[in-house]
């Protein structure tokens, strides 16, 4: 109830903004429209859109089982939200079909990154499908749900042959996987089976227990063993050092704890507080433009650092949430901040004359050990997307 009040108020103050919504949307939408058209050119099973230099007119692309593989058709989806051009609308439905395999699928816990992103946001944002999206929905998260293992009351992320620092006999768990939980939340919601949501509750209050540290920060990876369920050990896989806060980890977190604190009607204060733990670690840290370098801990001061616009646009989402939920200035203010520097010439991916790319920002930061920095990333636009429709909804 607390939270749909301060929905409410945040609603009806229709706070000022500072961002220039119209110009963002236009951008956006130009953007995209020539990416489609582009991809329209392309053979389907050519892949599907990760990562892009900037330098180049082309994305990298990668096959069905990857984990990024939804975000394009969220983008579609979320356009078509902020558009209602249903030009939008038919592309993510054309492009839904795609990934609709990965409802199966037990090897990975991102299963819930592409069905939420593609058949989550067809069941949100329109009427009549229901019959299409909520089969799959509820078969994902069977899926998923497939992967928890009880000794260590966890969904396992990463299998043991993938490496990932890992060894065997491991049940390693990511920071990432927080955001796989909305799956398990709305399958409980749409099918009144509460293993579900029983599930995801096990998973956020045992990563509260283990991947956070005193001051705040987060681990990016706690290795269970898998005879005890105990923790083994706990390291950094993507960021500097196995004990610094690796920047879109923590954005995983903010976004993923209040999406859970919502998706459970509140039920569980805890991951509310955790939610905002996380985020006034990630604030107090940010740089004066507000876009994260790739890590917390790295030396921006006396060697370059890059940023990381992905972790970015996930934090401002995440923050706007929080900010409907607690009526907390701060968390809005932070994510206007986020998303103006954001849409500057300075990370924009028509910021440079040298940039060909058909995205919305550049500056994004995969894997700083694998100098895969400085690129677009799919789902770097894709928050952002979904940020600026929450913020036009709060503002408009």
């Amino acid at each position: 109830m607390k939270s749909l009040i301060f929905l409410l108020l945040a609603v009806l103050a229709k706070l000022g903004s500072s961002l220039d919504v119209t110009v963002a949307r236009s951008y956006a939408v130009r953007q995209y429209t020539l990416l489609s058209q582009q991809l329209s050119n392309d053979d389907p099973s050519s892949g599907f859109i990760t990562t892009a230099n900037p330098l180049n007119a082309y994305w990298d692309k990668n096959d069905v089982t990857r984990w990024t593989v939804g975000f394009y058709g969220g983008s579609l989806w979320t356009l078509y939200k902020l558009t209602r051009d249903n030009y939008w609308r038919n592309l993510a439905l054309e492009f839904q079909e795609r990934v609709k395999e990965r409802q199966y699928d037990t090897n990975t816990h991102d299963v819930g990154f592409v069905i939420m992103s593609t058949f989550g946001l067809c069941l949100e944002y329109t009427t009549g499908n229901e019959n299409i999206a909520v089969p799959v929905i509820t078969q994902a998260a069977a899926s998923l749900a497939s992967r928890f293992y009880p000794l260590a009351r966890v969904l396992r992320s990463w299998n043991n042959d993938e490496g990932h620092g890992g060894v065997p006999g491991e049940v390693k768990v990511i920071a990432d996987n927080m955001m796989n939980l909305e799956l398990l939340f709305k399958a409980a919601e749409l099918t009144g089976d509460r293993i579900f949501s029983d599930i995801a509750v096990s998973h956020a209050n045992r990563t509260i227990e283990e991947h956070f540290r005193p001051d705040g920060g987060t681990f990016h990876v706690v290795a269970y063993n898998e005879t005890t369920g105990n923790v083994q050990r706990k390291y950094n896989w993507q960021g500097l050092r196995d004990n610094s806060t690796w920047a879109r980890g923590i954005s995983w977190v903010i976004h993923g704890y209040i999406t859970s604190y919502q998706k459970s009607n509140g039920t569980f204060p805890r991951f509310l507080e955790y939610a905002e733990i996380a985020a006034n670690y990630f604030i107090t840290r940010l740089p004066p433009d507000f876009v994260p370098y790739w890590d917390f801990d790295a030396d921006f001061e006396t060697t370059y650092q890059p940023r990381d616009t992905s972790a970015a646009a996930i934090a401002a989402h995440g923050l706007l949430t929080l900010y409907t939920v607690t009526g907390n200035q701060t968390y809005f203010d932070t994510a206007e901040k986020i998303m103006e520097n954001l849409i500057s010439e300075k990370y924009r991916s028509d910021g440079k004359p040298e940039y060909k790319v058909s995205s919305i920002f550049v500056n994004g930061t995969v894997f700083y050990h694998e100098r895969n920095t400085n690129t677009a990333i799919v789902y770097g636009d894709f928050y952002f997307l979904q940020a600026l429709d929450l913020y036009i909804e709060l503002t408009q």
